[in-house]
């Protein structure tokens, strides 16, 4: 990847709806350029996808938070455990984010929620796994960039 291609995989990221003509203008590139590039970028992997940003309080999510989850892993392997908080269905609640992390935690989840009270069941049922051990909650107050 050059400086090029940065440039373009930062402006999809800001807008993955921008046309190749908009991108070409602001890389200084022909229109077919930048499809070639886009293109080979894709196949490469780089680009996996476009996807929409979603305003979750339009969608009467107006919550989020980070739940921190802390295994048994003796006794259920962690991919069981994760797959088991991924098919939780809570009303007023979706786990948007799902990550394995190092440390004293096994995984990390961003949640979006319509009350605290949506919180509170979400992390009640997180903790119903009996190969959750223990969790973590950080309310966000606001996004500064996502």
């Amino acid at each position: 990847m050059d400086a090029v291609d940065h440039k373009i995989v930062t402006l999809l990221q800001g807008n993955g709806r921008l046309s190749q003509e908009h991108i070409a203008q602001q890389v200084n590139l022909s229109r077919p350029a930048v499809h070639e590039r886009i293109k080979r970028l894709e196949e490469q992997g780089v680009l996996r996808g476009y996807q929409a940003r979603v305003d979750w309080g339009a969608l009467g999510l107006p919550l989020s938070a980070f739940i921190s989850v802390r295994y048994h892993t003796v006794e259920v392997p962690a991919n069981e455990t994760t797959a088991r908080i991924m098919a939780l269905r809570c009303p007023d609640t979706i786990i948007t984010e799902c990550y394995r992390t190092t440390g004293g935690w096994c995984t990390l989840l961003k949640a979006h929620v319509a009350t605290p009270l949506a919180l509170q069941d979400l992390i009640d049922a997180i903790r119903a796994i009996p190969s959750v051990q223990e969790t973590l909650t950080t309310m966000v107050l606001s996004t500064l960039e996502e």
